[in-house]
């Protein structure tokens, strides 16, 4: 059976660390000892780009950081579980540079590859929006404003440029905000607190990027921090310092299927405004045989996710009783439920509850 297909666009200004991440993203989870842990591993698919990143994060522990990316990137990643050799999941990152937020693109074949990133942008169920730590440290709310005010009006330039072409941009409708750097502020600073502080400071500037991008509940939801790698200025870099990295894929196959239930709920004529999600979940999972027939086509692999994970397996608090779960599934080679429900128990363990925060 091929690989489930989730697609997640990045975007973060020039210097938020979406370069360093990725190369952090790879490494971490290509390790023996990851796999022993979370009971799946990942591969690229192009091996000169897993090289590459390899290659990367090497030179982070010697203290060498690499340039941002000046292009749109394209790296697909395939999830395997422990000992079995079928991928489950196979990740689509789509990377949009930095600097296409800041200059206009200074040729045609600029132009014509931005054309292309564009397109791509509207197969994402999930995009993540890159905030700066290091600037948000410093320089407080001021600067999450900018970061929201920035990027909506960006994404209303895009959507405007690309409408005049006949070709109009569709952005992903679930979002994350993810801090990086996470590694610069106190040990008990959590997720959750991050969301406070952005809820209460910004909440005009998130309404209207929700407003621009056409998604009520896109942003203000889902909040991570993310730490690549710690990066003292007495020291070489720690790789095993990195914070929230083992829990971004598992945070995208959520949103997906959060963003799923989110639009088979529109369809619905009648349905009560205090619906939890998991009220919605169960009624989705009800018409799982049919789903395909009113979701999106980017949402039509949900179908598949919630015929291999139960609603007890999202529901559940217990971490214990999804890992029983997930090497249940592993004995009986049952590849999607290992990886899966793998996934889904890395948001509930410590690291998963520090590095990401949902509000609803």
């Amino acid at each position: 059976m091929p690989p489930l297909d989730l697609h997640v666009a990045v975007f973060g200004a020039s210097g938020a660390g979406k370069t360093v991440l990725l190369a952090a993203f790879y490494r971490a989870q290509t390790q023996p000892s990851f796999q022993e842990e979370y009971a799946y591993k990942i591969q690229a698919v192009n091996k000169a780009q897993g090289n590459q990143l390899l290659g990367r994060f090497y030179r982070l522990e010697e203290g060498k950081f690499p340039e941002g990316s000046t292009r749109f990137d394209e790296i697909e990643f395939d999830f395997f579980p422990r000992d079995l050799p079928e991928a489950a999941v196979r990740v689509h990152w789509y990377d949009y540079p930095g600097r296409w937020w800041e200059d206009d693109p200074v040729d045609a074949e600029e132009r014509e590859a931005m054309r292309q990133g564009l397109l791509k942008l509207g197969m994402s169920q999930v995009g993540i929006l890159l905030a700066d730590g290091a600037k948000y440290r410093s320089e407080g709310t001021g600067y999450i404003r900018w970061l929201f005010e920035h990027f909506a009006d960006e994404c209303d330039r895009l959507r405007r440029t690309s409408a005049a072409t006949g070709e109009e941009v569709s952005f992903p409708r679930e979002w994350i905000l993810a801090l990086s750097k996470a590694d610069l502020f106190p040990p008990d600073y959590g997720a959750r607190d991050f969301e406070r502080e952005v809820c209460r400071d910004a909440d005009d500037q998130l309404a209207k990027l929700c407003s621009v991008l056409r998604a009520e509940h896109a942003f203000g939801h889902r909040f991570m921090l993310l730490s690549s790698v710690a990066a003292p200025a007495d020291s070489q870099v720690d790789p095993r310092t990195s914070l929230g990295v083992r829990t971004l894929a598992p945070a995208i196959l959520v949103s997906t299927v959060e963003g799923a239930v989110r639009e088979a709920q529109a369809t619905r004529k009648e349905k009560s405004a205090k619906e939890t999600f998991f009220q919605g979940l169960r009624d989705l999972v009800q018409f799982v045989d049919s789903v395909d027939d009113f979701l999106p086509k980017r949402y039509q692999i949900v179908s598949k996710i919630l015929r291999f994970v139960s609603i007890k397996d999202f529901a559940s608090t217990r971490v214990d009783r999804l890992k029983k779960v997930r090497e249940d599934a592993l004995r009986r080679g049952d590849t999607f439920k290992a990886v899966l429900t793998g996934m889904v128990a890395a948001l509930r363990d410590e690291e998963g509850l520090r590095a990401y925060h949902q509000n609803q």
